[in-house]
């Protein structure tokens, strides 16, 4: 696109630039549902588990030179930090006194020798779950951009909406944060908004780690923009109603970073006449913070209402769109009619109901979910590098609890992405894949979780044991699926004679039984092909006539990616 065609305009009122709130407004009265476990709007909530994050860093990173704080302090000025700490200051911001501003966080990443930005994107990960929608700015506030510098404003909006330029995930962090520092920007042509949601939903659905966060918070802050967000509402709408699409679940529900009212049409509409089920799924996790943060108006509530109680009373829906339904109804209970808390009681007693979640929002009973806990905690703080005087990790429990337990996944996947980000990530793998290899563990209820989990924690090591259970026989349905669906973000690689190996395995039994598992197993894989750009077994796919349909379908649908997109996605 040319130069010339494209400007941006900052609108300054009363000689300042806005604070990016959004001014759309909601018609009739907004719901708020209760909150529920690990599902806390509480400022301190997640201030609380950022200071965690610095804390845990320091005192169990690879070098004990920083064990003692004062140490730690004395070293703090420099780098990109100019200024003198105290062992106060240190002590504030890991115990979450006052919050660690964006250079403080940028300063330990430089002296614990992390990845750049690692620390900042877990950070603008755990404060955007918690944030109001109405938030367009990042709560880690960077220094301010000069929004007079429009000259640079320009170049990253042309190079967004080009079909060519590569954008990093720091470019994405910036072009939308100086988008969010200006709510009245106006962009010319205005279609370049389109193009530039477009283009960021398509990297983000195909991201992993680092680049997905910075992704899926610039993508945050766009569906929050005023100006921006109808442009993003309406691509994220677009390719959920896409049945080509091959990632359908991250696409909707991440409209609960919208409070548009076309955001709340559209997650409705794929709650009542979904795409498919995993549409529909993700439409019940949009609203688990669209109820939070009142977005649905008196209008819509029945509609939502009636939709959540028939997927939590049908038993035959998947098992994770019956539990996330049944906690959305167990949030929404003082709303419901009395024959609807009639029927809902009915799945307390009923052996084979989700009445766990009803009764106190978790997929396990309390007691074996503690002791299951308790042992991974006490066996991921033996194997840390060194013993801490007079510290005793009180938090790690509670994310385990959530990582494990929540029956709403957005919070299972944090808690998760947050432990990814400290030094228990890889004994905590261990000790995961470990139990997924007994018989009790693969049969209870907490395997899909686990495995769910390595998504994020596991690396290498822990590939082989996830690749034996795509094939394995005899396993319940949800482990097959589950470990399907998580080898392409498990550390590590996959040789070509795996991925031929598993893929023939389950279409041989799906043509021969037509089983939903197998169905799901080979969606899972090619996403996993997908998801580690091994574009050679997809051409296979694509060709291979004896596949199922659905197969070469989704290898094309990975293969027809732009480069620009597909290689971009992960820098």
């Amino acid at each position: 696109m040319a130069a010339a065609l494209l400007s941006v305009v900052h609108r300054v009122i009363n000689g300042r630039v806005g604070t990016g709130r959004s001014t759309t407004g909601r018609r009739g009265r907004p719901y708020r549902a209760v909150p529920g476990p690990g599902d806390r709007a509480r400022v301190p909530a997640h201030q609380d588990r950022v200071g965690w994050l610095l804390r845990v860093n320091r005192l169990y990173g690879p070098s004990d030179r920083w064990l003692r704080t004062a140490d730690f302090a004395e070293a703090f000025q420099g780098g990109c930090w100019a200024e003198h700490t105290s062992i106060y200051q240190i002590s504030r911001w890991e115990t979450a006194a006052v919050c660690a501003p964006y250079l403080a966080i940028r300063r330990y990443e430089e002296l614990l020798e992390l990845p750049s930005h690692r620390l900042v994107a877990l950070v603008d990960t755990i404060h955007r779950y918690a944030a109001s929608t109405e938030h367009v700015l990042p709560t880690l506030a960077r220094s301010p951009d000069r929004i007079a510098d429009s000259e640079r404003l320009d170049e990253l909006v042309e190079r967004a909406a080009s079909s060519t330029d590569l954008l990093t995930g720091v470019e994405w962090d910036e072009l939308t944060r100086r988008l969010a520092a200006a709510p009245a920007v106006v962009i010319t042509p205005h279609r370049a908004w389109s193009d530039i949601a477009e283009r960021l939903l398509s990297e983000t659905i195909v991201a992993d780690g680092i680049a997905w966060m910075q992704r899926y918070e610039a993508l945050s802050r766009l569906l929050a923009h005023p100006v921006g967000q109808q442009a993003a509402v309406a691509a994220c709408a677009g390719l959920a109603a896409d049945r080509t699409n091959q990632v359908f679940v991250e696409t909707v529900s991440v409209l609960d970073a919208s409070d548009h009212p076309d955001a709340n049409r559209h997650v409705l509409q794929q709650l009542i006449h979904p795409t498919n089920e995993r549409t529909q799924y993700g439409a019940l996790l949009a609203s688990v913070r669209k109820l939070r943060f009142g977005h649905f108006t008196d209008a819509e509530m029945p509609r939502l209402m009636a939709v959540i109680q028939e997927l939590t009373l049908d038993s035959n829906r998947r098992d994770d769109i019956q539990q996330l339904a049944t906690e959305l109804m167990r949030r929404l209970l003082d709303t419901a009619s009395a024959a609807s808390r009639t029927k809902l009681r009915g799945l307390v007693t009923d052996p084979a109901g989700p009445d766990h979640v009803l009764r106190a929002g978790r997929l396990a009973g309390q007691e074996a979910s503690q002791r299951l806990v308790a042992r991974l905690a006490s066996t991921v703080v033996a194997q840390m590098p060194r013993d801490v005087p007079r510290f005793r990790d009180d938090v790690l429990p509670v994310v385990l609890e959530e990582m494990l337990f929540n029956p709403v996944f957005d919070v299972r996947l944090l808690a998760a992405i947050t432990i990814s980000g400290t030094p228990y990530r890889r004994p905590l793998a261990a000790a995961l894949a470990a139990d997924l290899t007994g018989p009790a563990v693969l049969g209870a209820s907490v395997a899909p979780a686990m495995i769910e989990a390595l998504r994020l924690l596991g690396g290498a090591e822990q590939r082989p044991v996830i690749e034996r259970l795509i094939t394995a026989s005899g396993l319940p349905a949800r482990v097959t699926v589950a470990s399907a669906q998580a080898i392409g973000h498990v550390g590590g690689t996959s040789t070509d004679r795996f991925w031929r190996q598993a893929i023939t395995h389950h279409a041989q039994l799906w043509r021969g039984t037509r089983q939903p598992t197998n169905a799901a197993a080979l969606s899972g894989l090619t996403y996993g092909l997908g998801m580690t750009r091994n574009r050679a077994v997809l051409q296979r796919l694509r060709n291979d006539d004896r596949m199922p349909e659905p197969v070469r379908t989704a290898a094309a649908w990975w293969l027809n990616l732009s480069t620009v997109v597909y290689e971009g996605a992960n820098r």
